[in-house]
Order: structure tokens, then sequence, then C-alpha cells
């Protein structure tokens, strides 16, 4: 099967769903195209992706593009030392830049040169979607004529980097810890002309969960919140972590006396939240110093608003 005729088939695949219904429709809102002929028709989702994908295919790659990026990831987080400003224009003006200060590094960590990024803007976030290849790999296969042999080729990895205009924040999520090192000062470099404009620093923290008897404080668009699971690490020779879990552990501490927070240092903590915008509760993980995982997409503002009101948040607020 040719190349390009495999890859259009994995992204319709992709789309083929509710979620990718909606995010084809949004697009095509975005671009400014009219779906006539094609809205009203009854078709399932997959019947829609292929539908719009034979008349405006660009739709549906951009569609798809931003797909890959709005799951629910684990970000590291940098606070910017200075106070510049960073546009979509201007962002885009250096792409060309940034992609080739990326390349020799794939280059020579058995990646290939190849280095695509594409920038859009969401609300207050500059995206950035890093496509490079991953080292090379071997599989095993079975041929049309039922003979076993190897299939070779290079994978593709999909990174995601945000900015935050508002609270100048640098989000990375890649696969290796050189890779959003790599991002970290490249971005630096080219986007603002100092590689240590994003230093490591300190983002989050659970500190507040050490008062002598800690409650959750809610705000506008959470409507419930309890704290599920808690990793402390005791300060002794071992590196014990105790790990535990329940319904909402701050009751149970506050019950048996344990967890005990005091005890060590929390260095992740999970709770369950329901929003004011339906559905089930949904997690929220913080890891300090710099990683918290939630919904973005979905939760983001009242998530913020959370962890600011309940001191997990070192970030300036919006």
């Amino acid at each position: 099967m040719p190349s390009a005729l495999l890859e259009s088939l994995y992204v319709l695949d992709d789309l083929a769903d509710d979620a990718g219904h909606d995010r084809i429709l949004a697009e095509a809102e975005r671009q400014g195209v009219q779906l006539n002929g094609i809205l009203g028709e009854e078709m399932s989702p997959g019947e829609f992706a292929i539908a719009v994908q034979l008349e405006h295919a660009k739709i549906v790659r951009v569609a798809h593009d931003r797909t890959l990026y709005r799951k629910i990831k684990n970000y590291e987080e940098y606070q910017a030392k200075g106070n510049k400003q960073l546009t979509l224009k201007a962002a885009k003006a250096k792409r060309t830049d940034l992609e080739e200060e990326l390349a020799p590094w794939f280059e020579s960590k058995n990646r290939s040169r190849a280095c695509e990024i594409y920038i859009y803007e969401e609300k207050d976030d500059l995206k950035f979607e890093i496509t490079h290849g991953r080292p090379y790999r071997t599989d095993g296969s079975i041929d049309k004529k039922l003979k076993r042999s190897r299939v070779a080729y290079r994978p593709q990895k999909h990174d995601s980097v945000m900015y935050d205009t508002r609270t100048r924040v640098l989000k990375l999520n890649a696969q290796t810890a050189a890779e959003k090192d790599l991002y970290r000062k490249s971005i630096g470099k080219i986007l603002f002309d100092d590689a240590d404009y994003f230093p490591a620093g300190d983002i989050y923290t659970l500190a507040p969960l050490r008062k002598a008897k800690p409650t959750l404080a809610l705000v506008a668009g959470v409507k419930s919140a309890r704290m599920t699971e808690v990793w402390i690490q005791v300060n002794d020779e071992h590196g014990f972590v105790q790990t535990s879990r329940a319904h909402n552990l701050l009751a149970v501490a506050e019950r048996h006396g344990t967890p005990n927070f005091a005890q060590g240092n929390i260095i992740r903590a999970s709770f369950l939240i329901e929003y004011g915008n339906g559905g089930r509760p949904r997690k929220l993980e913080l890891r300090p110093t710099n990683v918290a995982i939630y919904d973005r997409a979905r939760d983001g503002e009242p998530a913020e608003a959370f962890m600011h009101a309940n001191g997990f948040s070192k970030l300036p607020k919006p």
C-alpha cells in the first residue's frame, strides 16, 4: 500500500469518533470553510471524516494534528525569568530557525534530521507540535507467502510544547529528560535570545497539606474535591516511600492519624475533582516541583484556580 494512502487511513481512523467529528467542525469554522453538501447528511463520524477529506483535506489534516495534542499529558513546567512578549506571528517567523536548531541533536541521537514544527494558538497558549524520528526499529512479520521476515522502519514521535502568554510558563511533554532539556534551551535561545530563559525552579508545592488539619478550598467551577492518593518519602537512609490511597485521604488522616503528612516529604498527590461543566470527577495529579497532570483543554481554568486557592501553585495568578 502506498505510504501516503496508509497515512491518510490512519488519520481518518483517529478522527472516526464523536470527538473527531466535533474537532473537524471546529476547524472548519476556524478556517471559515462552509461544509455545504456534507453537513446534514446521515453519516457516521468516520464517513463524515472521509467526506471532508475528499473536499477539504487541509481541514482534516489540521484537525488531526491538533487532536494528537489534546490528550491528557504529563507536562514539566518552567517559569520565564523575564517579561518578553511572544506572539503567534513572531513564533511562526522563527519556526524554520527552531527546526534547524533541533535537527542536529536528533541526528546525533540516531533519530534522523527530520523535524517538523506546527505552531498555532488556543486561548492564551501558543502550541508547538514537534514531529521527529525515533531510533530505527525492526519487527518480525509474515508476508503474503506466509514466510517469516522482518520489517525495518523509523517510527515518528510527536512531542508537545506550550507557552502560556499570561503566566509566561513553558510546558514540555516529551519522551526523555534530554529531549525536554533540548526544547527548554532551544526555545529560549531561538525565541527569546537566551538559552536559559526558562530556568529550572519550583512551580508546584504540596506543603499546605502539612498543616495540622488540611482542608481543600473550592472555587468557581469546582463542585467538590477530595484527595485520593499521596506519596510520602520518609527522610531516612533507606529512601522509604509510603503510598496511601483512599476515597478521601484527608478524612482518613483526621480520623486515624495516618497517613501522617508531617512525617516526611510529600512528593506526589492526586485529587478527584467534580467540575461544574459536568461529567464524572476527573483526576488532578501534582508532582512537585514542576509537574501537573490534568485535562488542560477541558478543565484548565477551574483547575488552575483550585491549585492557587489551596496554595499548590506558585505561578502568578492570571
